[in-house]
């Protein structure tokens, strides 16, 4: 068994995306709280450290996705695929939402008053995606793409004035992040994780629970992969 002891959640995610599958059938925070150990992220969750260390030794059985070594990509072409992956599923997904939340809470508002706090979460952080989705592409990521051709040319990197590092965007980014996850850890309380038994609300729970998925999965891309590579970068080219 490996020894995961010493290795922050958010490491055994970037060296195995197959473990992403663990920790999200264990609801455990590895997008946002990455830094966090093992025995520190099963903390009331109804699972022993043991536990989750023979899941995901349980995951090495079964077969890598092709295209997940998401830590060995160029930092360049990690901001085009969440882009692409990401970014404009995001923008589509949010538009076909959020008017069916709207017809749902207004049309069974008597039997699920709970309806219309969960279309005022989605509301606002799919508004905050939009935001947060457009500050990456006009600030943070051409800057780590420049940065990457300068580091895979071997030419000087000199500094946009408008971003003197990329310290301070991840930092603001990465707490634009915690507040995207913690709406929807409000929106699954508000659902029983997704699940109910009106025909009427099942399609919409599994469009909401697929979405957080996904959301989970672009936060990891950029917490404990894009950004910790950029930051590193950024300090070799400030050396």
């Amino acid at each position: 068994m490996e020894d995961y002891s010493e290795m922050t959640i958010g490491r055994i995610a970037a060296d195995d995306f197959r473990n992403c599958s663990v920790f999200e059938k264990f609801r455990i925070d590895y997008f946002n709280h990455g830094k966090h150990t093992l025995s520190e992220s099963v903390a009331g969750k109804g699972i022993t450290a043991e536990g989750l260390y023979s899941a995901l030794e349980d995951t090495k059985n079964t077969p890598a996705a092709p295209q997940t070594d998401f830590n060995a990509w160029d930092q360049d072409v990690l901001c085009n695929y969440i882009e692409e992956h990401h970014h404009r599923p995001a923008e589509k997904q949010i538009a076909a939402i959020k008017p069916e939340l709207a017809r749902l809470a207004e049309a069974l508002a008597g039997k699920h008053p709970e309806l219309t706090e969960i279309k005022t979460l989605f509301d606002t952080v799919a508004g905050q995606i939009a935001v947060h989705q457009k500050k990456e592409e006009l600030i943070l990521f051409p800057y780590i793409r420049k940065m990457a051709k300068s580091k895979r040319e071997n030419v000087p990197f000199v500094r946009q004035p408008m971003t003197r590092s990329a310290e301070n965007p991840v930092n603001m980014l990465t707490h634009e992040h915690n507040d995207q996850g913690e709406a929807f850890e409000k929106i699954a309380a508000l659902t029983d994780e997704y699940t109910t038994e009106a025909e009427a609300l099942k399609d919409i729970y599994k469009t909401l629970r697929d979405f957080e998925r996904t959301l989970h999965t672009h936060l990891h891309l950029e917490n404990n992969i894009l950004f910790p590579k950029a930051l590193a970068m950024d300090k070799e080219f400030a050396a």
